[in-house]
C-alpha cells in the first residue's frame, strides 16, 4: 500500500507545477524576456532552469549512469553549470521551451510515482527517496514560481503545499551547516507554523521536537507575497 504522505507530496508537486503553468502558459513571446528578481534571469531562464532540474531528477530516478555524467559536468564547472543550463533553455523559442517543460514535468510525475518507496536515488547532495525528491522539486517550483509571479505583478495565494517546503528546510538544517563546514547547534529547537485547514503534526528527528501547527497561514518562512524581503530564487 502506498505511503499516504508520499502520495500527498506527489499530488502537491503536480499541482504546484500546474499553478505555475497557468501563469506562463498564455504569455506572449516578448513576455518571456521580462526580467525577474534573480539578476540576469528572465522568465524564460526561470522556466528553463526548472526544466533542466526536472530532467536531472528524472535521470536520477531512472538512469543513474546518465545522472552521474551530469554530476561530472557540475564538478568541472561548479560556478557556472546552473546558469549554463538556464541559458541553453532560455535560448529556445518560448513555445518549444514551454512544451519541453510540460513534457518533462509529466515524465517526472510518472517516474516519481513508480519509484520504489524505500530506494534512495542519487542527487547533487545526499541521496534521497522519491518522496524527498518530490518535496525538493516542489520547493524549487514554488521558489522560482515566486520570481515569475513577481515579474508579472501577480500576488499568489499561499497554500498548504508550503508545508513540504518547511519540512525539507527543517530536515536539511544540519546538512546546510555541514556543507559550509560549520557545526550545527546542539540545542534542541522547535519549528511552529500555521497554515490553512490542517491538523497539528508532531515528529522527532535527531532528538529535536518539531511542531507544525497548520490552520491559518502565519508561516515562519516568508517570501515577497507576504510583503517581507527575501532573496531571489536563483541558486
Amino acid at each position: 500500500m502506498p505511503d499516504p504522505s508520499a502520495v500527498a507530496v506527489f499530488a502537491d508537486l503536480h499541482e504546484e507545477g500546474r499553478e505555475l503553468d497557468a501563469l506562463v502558459g498564455e504569455l506572449t513571446v516578448p513576455d518571456w524576456a521580462r526580467p525577474t528578481p534573480a539578476p540576469g534571469w528572465s522568465l524564460a531562464h526561470q522556466i528553463a532552469h526548472l526544466h533542466w532540474t526536472d530532467r536531472a531528477a528524472l535521470l536520477a530516478l531512472t538512469d543513474a549512469t546518465a545522472f552521474a555524467g551530469l554530476v561530472e559536468e557540475a564538478v568541472k564547472a561548479p560556478d557556472t553549470f546552473v546558469d549554463a543550463g538556464a541559458e541553453e533553455g532560455a535560448a529556445l523559442a518560448p513555445a518549444e521551451l514551454l512544451a519541453r517543460w510540460r513534457a518533462g514535468r509529466a515524465a517526472l510525475d510518472e517516474a516519481i510515482a513508480e519509484a520504489s518507496p524505500g530506494a534512495k536515488f542519487p542527487w547533487y547532495g545526499p541521496p534521497m527517496k522519491a518522496a524527498s525528491m518530490a518535496s525538493a522539486r516542489l520547493m524549487e517550483t514554488w521558489a522560482h514560481g515566486q520570481d515569475v509571479a513577481d515579474a508579472l505583478g501577480v500576488r499568489r495565494v499561499p497554500t498548504d503545499r508550503l508545508r513540504h517546503v518547511a519540512r525539507i528546510g527543517v530536515r536539511a538544517r544540519d546538512y546546510a551547516y555541514a556543507v559550509r563546514r560549520l557545526a550545527a547547534p546542539a540545542e534542541q529547537f522547535r519549528i511552529e507554523l500555521t497554515a490553512p485547514g490542517l491538523l497539528v503534526e508532531r515528529y522527532r528527528k535527531n532528538r529535536n521536537l518539531h511542531r507544525l501547527v497548520r490552520r491559518q497561514l502565519q508561516m515562519g518562512i516568508r517570501d515577497r507575497s507576504w510583503n517581507l524581503p527575501s532573496a531571489p530564487a536563483k541558486p
